[in-house]
């Protein structure tokens, strides 16, 4: 199917458009979602990736988002930032756990690593306070970008700016950024 195609099918009928889509690209993005997550994922965490990555693609792919490139790519980098969310997901999920009396669903934290994770989470705290420090639209740009992994067009559509004026602002706010974390560390 080609991106003309898939485009004519969606104004006439986007029911029949999401099922050709998903019929003919599952294959592929279960592929590209399995090579990501093979190590790290249980069967039904690459199912679940798999139906994100299908929900977004209906979510985000119409006759007017002005993406003129193949389907097949849009999709496949949605595909790959699904997988690399989940993989971080897991990550977090899976990091310094020990399991208890054998049961894979009840786990704690290794005692071992409690104060490693107690800094961790103070020093998330405290760089969070920092950007919330900046004020609008600095935050929500840092958010976007680091966060969320946007581009300096999506942020600037969510924040109503210029791309430019965007990334003009980005820069401005980590040296805001660094500044304030300066002075924290030296504060402590």
């Amino acid at each position: 199917m080609t991106d003309q195609q898939a485009r004519e099918l969606l104004k006439s009928s986007p029911q029949k458009a999401h099922r050709l889509i998903f019929d003919e690209y599952y294959n592929y993005v279960y592929t590209i979602v399995f090579n990501r997550l093979r190590s790290s994922a249980s069967r039904e965490d690459i199912d679940e990736c798999v139906s994100d990555v299908f929900s977004d693609v209906f979510l985000h792919y119409s006759t007017d988002n002005g993406y003129s490139g193949d389907i097949k790519g849009f999709i496949a980098a949605i595909a790959r930032n699904r997988s690399v969310d989940m993989f971080r997901k897991l990550r977090v999920r899976s990091v310094n756990t020990v399991p208890v009396d054998g049961e894979e669903a009840l786990q704690l934290p290794s005692a071992d690593k409690v104060d490693e994770l107690a800094e961790k989470a103070e020093t998330c705290r405290a760089l969070l306070d920092a950007v919330k420090a900046l004020g609008e639209p600095d935050s929500s740009i840092i958010m976007q970008k680091y966060y969320y992994g946007r581009n300096s067009a999506d942020i600037a559509d969510k924040v109503g700016m210029k791309p430019e004026a965007v990334r003009k602002r980005l820069s401005r706010a980590m040296d805001k950024l660094r500044r304030i974390l300066t002075d924290i560390g030296e504060g402590r």
